[in-house]
């Protein structure tokens, strides 16, 4: 089931970037709309989730995580979080370069770097997809299930509505950035599972591994949060 989700948000992600300019006129009709619903106060609020929301903030609270899961022993855990972050990060930044899409003139915050897909999406729904999955391996019981994938959908609906109430970004651009976040949540997934399942996350080869790959990883985020702080050049 993971596999065929996976395909399915995979296709439904290169359908909108081929394909993006069928979303022309919702782009523009949510474009004018969202100018009528602004208010000083409900900017300042979607300030806050943006900043929240950052590849940049993203990537300093993944590490921060995946310390503490190091430290608890859950090394291949804290593995994957850094590693679905860090691709994440360099594929939208790929693709944002190579579709060069313009972002909406009437942004009322300055975002640099181009437009499609949105950075904050896509890294939303990996982020928290990762702690969710964390979560249901913890907590199995059904009421739990629901409350956290509820609690997931709406952070994640409420970071995608932020971009288009900022009028940082268009709505195919939120549409890619949640299916390729999907995608990549899921292929990541399905890679840890595997390993897993073949008892290659508890050979005492993984365990001296994995402390290099988590330095790495560590450095690789440094420099993700470095270029965010300093260079701009991160996916929003």
């Amino acid at each position: 089931m993971l596999i065929v989700l996976c395909l399915v948000f995979l296709v439904g992600f290169l359908h909108v970037t081929f394909f993006r300019s069928s979303f022309y006129a919702a782009d523009i009709t949510i474009n004018l709309w969202i100018p009528t619903v602004q208010s000083s106060f409900l900017i300042f609020l979607s300030e806050g989730i943006a900043l929240i929301f950052d590849t940049t903030s993203l990537s300093l609270f993944s590490i921060v995580i995946a310390g503490v899961l190091f430290l608890k022993n859950y090394k291949a855990h804290g593995l994957l979080l850094l590693g679905a972050m860090a691709g994440d990060a360099l594929i939208v930044s790929v693709i944002k370069t190579l579709d060069h899409i313009a972002r909406p003139t009437n942004r009322i915050i300055l975002d640099t770097g181009f437009s499609y897909p949105s950075g904050h999406a896509a890294g939303s729904i990996v982020f928290l997809g990762i702690l969710a999955y964390f979560a249901l391996r913890h907590w199995r019981s059904q009421r739990s299930k629901v409350s956290v994938g509820i609690g997931m959908g709406l952070l994640v609906g409420v970071v995608g509505f932020d971009r288009l109430y900022l009028n940082v970004h268009w709505l195919s651009d939120v549409i890619g950035g949640w299916l390729f976040g999907a995608f990549w949540l899921l292929f990541a997934v399905l890679v840890f599972q595997r390993l897993e399942s073949a008892k290659k996350l508890e050979s005492s080869r993984f365990r001296l591994l994995a402390n290099v790959l988590f330095v790495g990883a560590v450095g690789v985020s440094a420099i993700i949060i470095a270029l965010g702080l300093f260079g701009n050049v991160l996916p929003t």
